[in-house]
């Protein structure tokens, strides 16, 4: 026999009365085992947690029901109703019924936002973006920077039509068919483009470009004027023009104008030429507004006042 049998013939549990193979004992858990064990459960739980409330976000409704959200996450019902109890006693869901939906938490999350990753930004783009949609009268003016690849937007300054765009605050739309991320990506690096068109382009209309090689063109020509066009590609009837926010010359934002395609029926490209040097404007305002250190100061709080047209001229 060779030693390689022989270590072989070493290793393996005796036989039992029957010929089988003695089962193995499992070794008792060590107290690492057990710490790791119960961090694992947390770490599981929290993921449920969260998972539940982004699909609660993400239904597009005011409120939704345990079944339609465990099955949008695959879980049991139990552990689903079980969950949304916990959020429930913490103020984070609220019931409607029989039915669920965003608790009061969240209003009082949105006052700290200003400590938020894109609390700076936000803070100061505020009145630069009202007097953005005080000078060019839009459905709406947007602030978004770009998260893998959709667009995240972070500020809404909108008129009673705004209500109508596929956009929120905290919102995300695919980059590509939108104005805000055709100004980030000319100003991104190559491989932040090319992680984008790895995959087929959305189409939420007709308009939206789908050929790689006429999006690569957008993103040529927005360089050369400095403002990005979107025609109807992300809502039909209507047309933005954005410019991206630079810093040492890569965007690390954009802001958009939103208006209807109806208003430029006539001088279209006199008019969106305009809005471009508006927004390339304002851009360069943003940019000089963010701080450079902690000690830079700071401008008032976005988002805690409503639009005004005196606040605009402020």
């Amino acid at each position: 026999m060779t030693v390689s049998a022989l270590s072989l013939a070493h290793l393996e549990e005796p036989a039992g009365p029957t010929g089988a193979p003695r089962p193995t004992r499992p070794a008792p858990a060590t107290p690492i085992d057990r710490v790791a064990g119960a961090q694992e459960g947390v770490s599981s739980s929290a993921a449920k947690t969260l998972g539940l409330l982004t699909a609660m976000l993400k239904a597009g409704t005011p409120t939704v029901g345990v079944t339609e959200v465990a099955q949008e996450l695959g879980m049991p019902k139990s552990t689903t109703h079980r969950l949304l109890k916990v959020l429930e006693d913490h103020g984070f869901v609220s019931r409607a019924g029989v039915r669920y939906r965003v608790g009061g938490r969240f209003f009082e999350l949105s006052e700290v936002a200003g400590w938020s990753e894109h609390g700076e930004l936000r803070d100061a783009a505020y009145r630069p973006l009202a007097r953005l949609f005080e000078r060019t009268d839009p459905i709406a003016v947007h602030l978004g920077v770009l998260r893998g690849r959709s667009v995240f937007y972070v500020d809404k300054v909108m008129g009673p039509q705004g209500t109508r765009l596929p956009t929120r605050v905290g919102g995300r739309f695919p980059a590509t068919c939108t104005g805000l991320g055709k100004a980030m990506l000319a100003h991104s690096d190559a491989a932040v483009v090319d992680a984008v068109l790895a995959q087929p382009l959305a189409r939420p209309t007709p308009y939206s470009v789908a050929a790689r090689r006429r999006f690569v063109d957008q993103l040529e020509q927005t360089r050369a004027t400095g403002y990005a066009v979107e025609r109807e590609e992300a809502c039909q009837g209507t047309v933005c023009v954005a410019a991206p926010i630079l810093l040492e010359g890569r965007a690390v934002a954009a802001l958009s104008v939103c208006v209807s395609s109806a208003v430029l029926a006539r001088g279209r490209e006199r008019r969106l030429a305009v809005l471009g040097q508006l927004a390339v404007e304002t851009a360069a305002i943003v940019t000089g507004l963010l701080p450079s250190d902690e000690g830079s100061p700071r401008v008032p709080g976005a988002g805690t006042t409503p639009f005004s047209r005196s606040a605009a001229r402020a």
